[in-house]
C-alpha cells in the first residue's frame, strides 16, 4: 500500500467530470516554473498505484486550501492515470504553514512530505473513504 498523497488544484467547475470520468486530470503546469512536479511526466514518473491523490485549492487569503474530493491511484498506463474518486463531505480544510503555504501557491501538483500528511489526518481520510 502506497504511503504517497498528493496535491492537485482543479478548475471548480470540473470538479463532477474529474469525479465522474475515472482518470487523472492535469491541471496547467509550467516546466518553467520552480517545484519538483512541473511536467507530467515528473509526476508519472514518481506516482504509484494506490497513492491517495486530494483535490485541494487553496485560498491564499485565508490560508487554508479546501479538500472537495479525493482518489486512489487504481493503475498507471503510459499517460494514463486511473483513479477512484470519491467526494470529501463535507469538505475538509487545510491549513498549511508559512513555507508551505508558498507551495500552495506557486505549485498546481506536490507530493505532501509523510510528516505533514500525518498532521493533516490525510491517512485517516483514506481509509475513511476507501477502506
Amino acid at each position: 500500500m502506497s504511503n504517497q498523497v498528493w496535491r492537485f488544484s482543479y478548475s471548480e467547475d470540473t470538479l463532477k467530470y474529474i469525479l465522474d470520468s475515472g482518470k487523472l486530470m492535469f491541471p496547467e503546469m509550467n516546466p518553467h516554473t520552480s517545484g519538483k512536479y512541473n511536467t507530467v511526466e515528473k509526476v508519472i514518473s514518481d506516482m504509484s498505484e494506490e497513492a491517495l491523490i486530494i483535490l485541494a485549492n487553496f485560498k491564499a487569503y485565508e490560508n487554508t486550501a479546501v479538500v472537495r474530493a479525493a482518489g486512489k491511484v487504481t493503475g498507471i498506463n503510459g499517460s494514463d492515470v486511473f483513479v477512484t474518486w470519491r467526494k470529501v463531505v463535507p469538505s475538509l480544510s487545510l491549513h498549511p504553514h508559512k513555507i508551505g503555504a508558498d507551495q500552495w501557491v506557486k505549485e498546481n501538483v506536490f507530493l505532501i512530505n509523510g510528516p505533514r500528511a500525518k498532521q493533516f489526518k490525510l491517512e485517516l481520510l483514506k481509509k475513511k473513504l476507501f477502506g
